[in-house]
């Protein structure tokens, strides 16, 4: 096979067809999809089990989403892998026009592409993904630089460079497609598609930043590039403090005093120098913010 489209999925029966669907109906017959079943628990088996012999199945108990791709690279037999995440969709020519790239260009490691992100029902909400300041292939120094915007749905590498980079990292969860780009880039050339191949649906925004947690990957930057990744690193640590502060003021808002304190001793762990932040203490001390401080402060707003 040419090319292994790799799906990891985990209690996805409302979205799991709609990914392999999109994967069946590419340009592109020189394809095998293998799809991971990684524990799910609701009736994912049984759609997956509809489409009998045009995709491979392995059923495994739940490791986590790097297990699972790992998993099904394993069986794979393709000389490019390409991935879909189990909630996203491919666009048509998504496999045909990121191949083409990479025959072109021996030195070429991975191609990637914009993306359109939608909603849980699918609707879009954003026609372009990347931005015109990274609408490009990083260098080394830019993807260490920049927590840049890869989604691995519209990735397509050698698996000869997937090998060389050592498959995905089982303890770097939710950070692992990102650690294995980086590696990648080390190995070559990052090449580029400024049209929108796929679309990727957004999560639960309840969860927000504590659906994935970034320590294990930032250890193992910092390990890899010491002072050379400090602003990724940096980046990244002030993307999770912006976030748990969000959550800790809707948590204010709601009277859920345990759960802000919680939220707030992230803000600081991540980044201790939030509050000094001159945009951040204004937008901490607006009127209404300092309505919720003082109601979360009182003896009287236990909120549980």
């Amino acid at each position: 096979m040419r090319v292994s489209t790799i799906i990891p999925t985990y209690n996805n029966e409302s979205t799991i067809s709609q990914a392999i669907d999109s994967a069946l109906g590419q340009d592109f017959d020189d394809q095998e999809i293998i799809v991971v079943n990684d524990g799910s628990t609701d009736s994912t088996k049984s759609v997956l089990n509809s489409y009998g012999a045009s995709i491979a199945v392995i059923e495994q108990k739940n490791q986590g989403q790097p297990t699972a791709r790992n998993a099904a690279i394993e069986h794979a037999t393709g000389q490019h892998l390409a991935f879909l995440d189990a909630d996203d969709i491919w666009l048509p020519g998504r496999l045909s026009k990121t191949v083409a790239i990479l025959d072109r260009n021996p030195a070429a490691s991975l191609v990637f592409s914009d993306y359109v992100r939608i909603n849980s029902v699918g609707m879009a909400i954003q026609a372009s993904a990347v931005s015109a300041a990274l609408a490009h292939p990083p260098t080394m120094d830019e993807i260490l630089t920049h927590w840049w915007p890869i989604a691995p749905t519209t990735v397509t590498v050698r698996r000869s460079i997937w090998e060389r980079c050592g498959g995905f990292h089982t303890a770097a969860t939710g950070f692992e497609d990102l650690y294995l780009f980086i590696l990648a880039r080390e190995h070559g050339e990052f090449e580029y598609v400024s049209e929108p191949l796929a679309k990727f649906r957004l999560g639960n925004s309840e969860l927000g930043p504590d659906k994935w947690s970034p320590d294990v990957f930032l250890r193992l930057i910092k390990q890899r590039y010491g002072n050379r990744a400090r602003s990724l690193i940096s980046e990244v640590r002030n993307h999770y403090a912006g976030a748990f502060a969000c959550k800790a003021l809707r948590a204010m808002e709601r009277g859920n005093r345990s759960e802000a304190v919680r939220c707030w001793l992230e803000v600081f762990r991540y980044d201790p120098f939030y509050s000094f932040n001159i945009g951040r203490v204004a937008r901490l001390f607006r009127r209404h913010n300092i309505r919720r401080i003082a109601q979360m402060l009182s003896p009287k707003s236990s909120g549980e």
